[in-house]
């Protein structure tokens, strides 16, 4: 397969892994009952790229590096997951407060508040690990590899990588797109520095447990 091919199908790739994340968010405005959201949440944004993923390793059309998937110290892995995990939180809590005041566009979707206690904490354990695997398989590790076809420059691979993964959050607002574009550039340059996806999959997962669990007081992560 000549080299211009090969971007193609990477392209194509990315499209088919991305897609679903992009048109899930139709249902944040649309779908109303908790059940049916969960369904169409699970379907696109875990097991379509999911099983994505699995038939194009099975069929050795790509592979686990492709994915940002290499061995890791763990001196690598806990640096890499304190520091992300640190500096994600810090402007998850505290950047709606600095940027209240800028011009946007108001939420037009929303989450259905899931009233099922089960099914609650389902989602907030194995359902956003889940979304730290998937959004970082494809948003961070595929993302870093098809970008770095075309140039090696971080600071283009990073600000790339950081728009596209704020712009999935695009039903939430012009505010939650801009902290999720600053908090993907802070994955993607931690998975520069570390090379270490599960580092960066596991702070994924706790700033949204944080943020959604209401477990941990969010004022202890609150400075401004």
């Amino acid at each position: 397969m000549d080299e211009t091919r090969q971007n193609r199908f990477y392209l194509l790739v990315l499209l088919m892994l991305a897609g679903p994340f992009f048109l899930n968010d139709f249902a944040n405005i649309f779908v109303k009952g908790w059940q049916l959201w969960l369904s169409i949440d699970y379907l696109f944004t875990k097991l379509l790229p999911g099983m994505v993923i699995i038939f194009l390793l099975l069929r050795r059309r790509l592979e686990l590096v492709d994915f940002g998937l290499l061995p890791q110290t763990v001196p690598t892995l806990l640096v890499g997951f304190v520091v992300a995990s640190s500096i994600a939180i810090f402007i998850d809590q505290n950047a709606y407060t600095m940027i209240a005041d800028f011009p946007g566009y108001r939420p037009i979707g929303g989450i259905p508040v899931i009233t099922n206690t089960f099914w609650q904490w389902f989602d907030l354990t194995i359902g956003l690990l889940l979304v730290g695997l998937f959004e970082e398989l494809v948003f961070r590790g595929y993302m870093f590899t098809v970008i770095s076809r075309y140039t090696r420059n971080p600071c283009v691979i990073v600000g790339i990588s950081a728009v596209v993964f704020g712009l999935i959050h695009w039903s939430l607002g012009l505010h939650a797109v801009l902290i999720t574009t600053l908090i993907g550039a802070v994955f993607m340059m931690a998975y520069l520095w570390t090379r270490s996806l599960p580092a960066i999959m596991l702070a994924h997962f706790l700033v949204n447990f944080i943020d959604f669990a209401g477990v941990v007081p969010k004022s202890l992560f609150r400075l401004i």
